[in-house]
């Protein structure tokens, strides 16, 4: 198998990487336009409330037909652990949602006289847009404090590689797998209402940035051991070897993630299924742009620099 590696020719075929990220993250981009984000009452504002039912609940449409006397809008139905059903609706003021889950509660009632109200939870329309704003800051702020971190980390890389390079293409390949996820639940929210976007969500996002990072790091920094003991060797066969040798610790680390990850996406609950499913595609594009977006792109930026470089050193003996 580490002969299989050796010759693996990551770097040399990367416009076909490049070409298969691009096929990966069209159609969430595509979803997100035509349809846009399912996102959860933490983000829009809302009402969630949870019943509980002795027995067996009774079925989601039975429940909605049920619900249809209410003459709420935007009411929706969705199963939880147990015998519990989630209620949501699109009501903001404290006030009214109340009294809007009173109703429904007293609906639900006439005939399943046993239900009870076990949680219930409003969000006003501030709120929502403070929690939004707030997820947005905390994932530019980690991406910029990753930037410095590696570009420091890596400020003793032999030149003429950059550690800025190192930085900016370690976030161009998170950026990646944030446009995925966040695709990917456009996608799945479209077809599977259940599947939405919330403050889980963003935590999920931001474990994946740190993940990947970590991912990324270890070839980079095998990239920069091996650019010291081999000065006279081009650097896009000095970053094929490093990925090569850090190939089958990055496949492995992740599988072994990956193994618990679904085993809970199967097995476990509804309230943290979106959660662990966030984590599920996160971690396996993650572990897929660390070898296959991150080094490349730093090849090819270095490339260009030499070129650039080459025609500057040119045009300078021409004068």
């Amino acid at each position: 198998m580490s002969s299989l590696h050796r010759n693996f020719d990551i770097i040399g075929t990367r416009t076909r990487w490049y070409i298969l990220s691009l096929v990966l993250i069209l159609p969430g981009i595509i979803s997100l336009i035509v349809w846009g984000l399912p996102v959860g009452i933490d983000f829009k504002g809302g009402t969630m409330q949870e019943l509980h039912f002795t027995g067996t609940a009774p079925g989601i449409d039975q429940v909605r037909t049920e619900l249809a006397g209410t003459k709420i809008n935007g009411l929706g139905v969705q199963s939880s652990s147990g015998n519990d059903l989630i209620i949501r609706f699109p009501i903001t003021d404290n006030g009214q949602a109340r009294d809007a889950g009173n109703k429904i509660l007293a609906q639900v009632k006439k005939d399943h006289p046993g239900a009870t109200e076990t949680s219930f939870q409003s969000i006003g329309g501030s709120v929502a847009s403070s929690t939004t704003t707030k997820a947005a800051e905390a994932v530019v702020i980690t991406s910029i404090a990753i930037i410095f971190f590696i570009a420091w980390s890596f400020g003793s890389v032999p030149k003429p590689a950059s550690s800025w390079r190192f930085g900016v293409t370690a976030i161009l390949a998170l950026a990646h797998d944030i446009l995925f996820m966040v695709g990917a639940f456009s996608l799945i929210g479209h077809f599977f209402p259940g599947v939405e976007v919330d403050s889980l969500f963003i935590t999920a996002v931001l474990t994946i940035l740190g993940f990947s990072t970590n991912d990324t790091i270890v070839v980079f920094d095998r990239i920069r051991e091996n650019l010291r003991r081999s000065p006279g060797r081009s650097f896009a066969e000095i970053a094929n070897s490093s990925l090569n040798q850090t190939l089958a610790r990055s496949l492995n680390t992740s599988m072994t993630v990956l193994i618990v990850l679904i085993t809970l996406l199967v097995l476990g609950g509804p309230s943290i299924r979106n959660f662990i499913l966030a984590l599920t595609l996160g971690v396996a594009i993650g572990t897929y742009s660390s070898i296959f977006n991150a080094s490349p792109l730093l090849v090819s930026w270095q490339e260009f620099a030499d070129r650039r470089a080459e025609k500057t050193a040119a045009a300078a003996k021409k004068k």
